[in-house]
């Protein structure tokens, strides 16, 4: 069973790269998944496009230092949106799940303890178990087998935590890049979806105003030219100023005669 471990920043990247490790020794049959798991020369943005997809848990490593990083709300919003996924905060320099606030405030939280760990593995291996082909571990199993890894797990992770404690500068650094690399990202899908917006706005609009003219035309038996001549053309753009797609990219009438006159002087 696919697991996706979201990170953001390097005290985070570090603890989700140890608990993929630790993870793929005491439940053997999941597939722990992190961003750096990508080969080089791979699209990243498809390759965790699909992860996420995929992926029915996903386990959010958060610090101090990456609450608020979009990245890691980007990447917990899209697991979760899913009916049969389970999204786990798991907390290391955080000591209590009342310090997070937002949408992730949302996620059922495991602390760094060993008593949460080990919840945090039945919960994955129920998972493994209601899952197709899945080879989950008895109970007593896993209680064994958590209770010969865990100390390996603590250990690193208390090393990862006392070693960064004395990086800060440097890890808010590497936050702020990893935030502006996202929102460069996003910046450019924003200014795409703009351009797709107004191709699809300019051709439901023309759609809109033929189908418009021609019922007008056949009401009045006029010819589609009389349409910008008054007093038609007022009248005419009262009626298809109630159409909302209009009434949203013209709320000015006078701007709505201006593009009938500029797009429409011509024969349909």
């Amino acid at each position: 069973m696919k697991i996706f471990i979201s990170w953001s920043g390097r005290k985070s990247n570090m603890i989700a790269e140890s608990l993929k490790d630790w993870l793929e020794q005491v439940i053997q049959s999941t597939e722990p998944w992190i961003s750096t798991s990508i080969d080089k020369g791979r699209k990243w943005s498809k390759d965790i496009s699909d992860r996420l997809e995929d992926s029915k848990i996903g386990i959010i490593c958060l610090t101090r230092e990456n609450l608020n990083a979009p990245w890691i709300l980007f990447e917990a919003g899209a697991i979760s949106k899913t009916s049969d996924s389970y999204v786990c905060t798991f907390l290391t320099d955080i000591s209590s799940p009342s310090e997070i606030s937002g949408p992730l405030s949302s996620f059922q939280a495991t602390k760094f303890s060993k008593e949460d760990v080990l919840k945090l593995c039945k919960t994955i291996n129920n998972r493994v178990k209601d899952s197709k082909g899945g080879k989950s571990l008895n109970e007593k199993a896993l209680e064994d087998v958590f209770e010969t890894f865990y100390p390996k797990l603590e250990k690193k992770l208390n090393e990862i935590l006392i070693s960064e404690s004395d990086n800060v500068d440097d890890n808010i650094e590497h936050i702020r890049s990893d935030r502006e690399l996202l929102e460069e990202t996003i910046e450019g899908i924003r200014h795409l979806k703009e351009k797709i917006n107004d191709v699809w706005t300019n051709k439901e609009i023309s759609n809109i105003v033929e189908e418009y003219v021609i019922k007008y035309t056949n009401q009045k038996s006029i010819n589609e030219y009389d349409i910008i001549d008054e007093p038609h053309l007022t009248d005419f753009t009262k009626k298809l100023s109630d159409n909302p797609l209009i009434r949203k990219i013209f709320p000015n009438g006078k701007e709505f005669q201006k593009y009938l006159k500029d797009i429409y002087n011509v024969p349909f």
